[in-house]
């Protein structure tokens, strides 16, 4: 992501100032708004370009006027000369321009898109675009349809790509280019062109994980039964958020056919023999039930009958063996019914996913998932880290570079606001104060109980 996000009066949050990294980890007191930065997160990757700036207005701005005249000029050149290279540079500033005013226009729709809900409110929503006048824009005609296509990339490899005919037409229309200019802001948001039922690439694991896989079939048969019966004694449902119904969709739309990246099978197989003692299966028939083969046992059982260790994993492990294209995870809570020795295991499980390419947004309460990511820093800077990885058993695929986290605390006060703060990162990693405060206070009582 090339942003960085500022919510204003956003529920009890008074003012949060982020920038997502690789490796996102939101701490601190309970109802202070964690989730609610996520799930802004989220949506703003997840619910589609057109929700954040709109579709192409009647009345236009001057400045949204010369952006379109700008994308017109090199499309149209393009489609004379094949295709046609050039750099961001001085429409950066147009570009933030249209984005601050359509989503001062679309915030209160998007957060209702949300929370599927009008409660939740907020103030102010920018979103700062950050040094993207050197990010490449390739036009590229696309033969006898007329159509044009945008390659929006690093240097070294254009990131993505999108095309959009042209209606048969010799030269490039207004909708074309506020399409060519929605797409652009999809890469340089490193979000959803729109928002596509059954292909997330951005996933949320809300922290009622467990209850939600154990009532998925009967969810699912409640949804059908209010979507296709008619019934003059409805009773009106309260919606679930947006992140959880997708978290539903995702989980139902899972195939045993289908495989997830070969490339992540280790991490399955860690969390699998490593942490859940077993295997946990996806079976098609005769309702995609989910079951758990425990390590040593030929017989499976269905997921209601196990523990909660591992309810709590199968998500995670389905995702990752029978989903391909995953970018990013939005994971409230990893730590939820792990013992401690499990929690540290849960944390290299969100190193290995961060070096391996997928973006990791966190909510925790666990001072030693914490300090499991703090220990995979400080061993970034140590000379010796070859052997101590020999002697812990560690990989570079568990050490993490301090620039590849960030970690905000959120701290509730006395007139019922919440507090964001982002906190350093020194050599030891990071110091979480209300983490630090209550085993403080923990140790003090102790001392003079035990005493």
């Amino acid at each position: 992501m090339r942003f960085k996000l500022k919510a204003v009066g956003y529920g009890k949050i008074k003012c949060a100032e982020i920038e997502a990294a690789p490796l996102t980890l939101f701490v601190g007191d309970n109802n202070s708004g964690k989730s609610y930065l996520m799930s802004l997160l989220w949506g703003i990757q997840n619910l589609g370009i057109p929700a954040l700036i709109g579709e192409l207005p009647e009345k236009r701005t001057e400045i949204e006027q010369e952006l379109i005249h700008w994308v017109r000029e090199h499309a149209n050149a393009a489609l004379k000369e094949g295709s046609r290279l050039t750099v961001i540079g001085g429409m950066a500033g147009h570009l933030q321009a249209v984005l601050s005013e359509r989503l001062d226009q679309k915030k209160d729709e998007l957060i209702r898109k949300i929370f599927n809900s009008a409660d939740v409110r907020i103030k102010e929503l920018q979103i700062l675009l950050t040094e993207i006048e050197n990010t490449p824009l390739r036009f590229v005609c696309m033969g006898n349809s007329r159509g044009i296509m945008l390659e929006v990339g690093e240097l070294n490899g254009y990131g993505m790509m999108f095309s959009k005919e042209n209606a048969g037409m010799e030269k490039i229309t207004d909708d074309v280019c506020w399409f060519l200019i929605q797409m652009a802001f999809a890469c340089l948001l490193d979000a959803a062109p729109d928002e596509i039922d059954g292909f997330y690439q951005n996933i949320y694991l809300p922290a009622s994980r467990t209850g939600f896989l154990l009532t998925k079939d009967l969810v699912n048969k409640a949804g059908r039964e209010r979507a296709f019966n008619v019934s003059t004694e409805q009773e009106a449902l309260t919606p679930f958020i947006r992140p959880i119904n997708q978290f539903l969709n995702v989980i139902n739309e899972l195939s045993s056919e289908r495989a997830g990246e070969e490339a992540l099978q280790g991490i399955v197989e860690y969390l699998e023999r490593g942490m859940a003692d077993g295997t946990v299966a996806l079976k098609m028939q005769p309702n995609r039930e989910v079951s758990y083969r425990p390590l040593g046992s030929e017989k499976g059982m269905p997921l209601r009958v196990v523990s909660a260790v591992v309810t709590e994993l199968a998500p995670l492990i389905l995702l990752l063996k029978h989903r391909k294209g995953i970018k990013g995870l939005f994971y409230e809570e990893p730590e939820m019914c792990l013992h401690p020795k499990l929690q540290q295991r849960m944390a290299r499980v969100l190193c290995q996913l961060v070096n391996a390419g997928i973006g990791m947004t966190v909510t925790t309460h666990s001072d030693l998932i914490l300090q499991h990511i703090n220990n995979m820093i400080r061993l970034s800077f140590r000379e010796d880290r070859e052997d101590l990885c020999r002697r812990f058993g560690y990989s570079k695929d568990d050490i993490l570079s301090p620039d590849d986290v960030k970690v905000y605390q959120l701290t509730a006060e006395d007139d019922g606001t919440a507090k964001v703060e982002e906190l350093p990162c020194g050599r030891n990693g990071f110091a979480v104060p209300t983490f630090n405060d209550a085993l403080d206070r923990i140790m003090d009582e102790a001392y003079a109980i035990q005493e």
